[in-house]
């Protein structure tokens, strides 16, 4: 039987917008029923990181009936209220990034700088290796690179949408694709 870790969040502040790190919310179980259900989607190279770029990777989107019936996506998202409990929110996308060594992410924002929206993203892959590369680079508004968030397996991170960042691809070393659920929030 494996023990289960309690919840821990560690916040960071990037040009003044906060970002949680959020791990061990996701019961093991859970974890795996998810995991496997991203294995299944389908995959369209469309997603671009921003308007000007090509095409950076592949994704799909998840459907609403998807959203109503897997109760971990009320999970993502009451975890992404939790981190602003005095704000209020509506969804915006929920969808799931599938990257692979030769992919291109570019640095973007999901939202105006001076808005207050939020993106939870959860690291999907059931196992990931260091070496594996694949981290979220999150940048100031300077365009300097002020923190990196390795993509453990079941970690939340919870941040301001409108923080510059890039999400890592894998290396040569890696031969699974990286798998990340977005869900977008807007503030209301």
């Amino acid at each position: 039987m494996a023990i289960l870790q309690s919840p821990s969040v560690k916040k960071a502040l990037v040009s003044g917008r906060e970002i949680f790190i959020c791990d061990h919310f996701v019961d093991p179980d859970m974890a795996v029923q998810i995991g496997h259900l991203l294995k299944s989607l389908t995959y369209r190279r469309s997603e671009k990181s921003r308007p000007d770029t090509h095409v950076s990777g592949a994704a799909a989107e998840i459907s609403g009936d998807l959203l109503v019936s897997t109760p971990f996506f009320s999970l993502m998202r009451r975890v992404g209220e939790d981190m602003f409990p005095k704000e209020h929110f509506k969804d915006e996308r929920v969808y799931v990034n599938s990257s692979t060594y030769g992919d291109v992410y570019y640095t973007h924002r999901d939202c105006g700088p001076a808005l207050r929206n939020v993106t939870v993203l959860y690291y999907g892959n059931l196992h990931w290796h260091s070496d594996w590369g694949g981290e979220t680079i999150f940048y100031n508004d300077q365009h300097d690179a002020e923190l990196a968030v390795s993509p453990h397996p079941g970690r939340f991170v919870v941040s301001r949408g409108a923080i510059l960042h890039r999400g890592g691809v894998p290396s040569r070393a890696c031969f699974e694709e990286r798998l990340t659920i977005a869900y977008k929030l807007v503030s209301i």
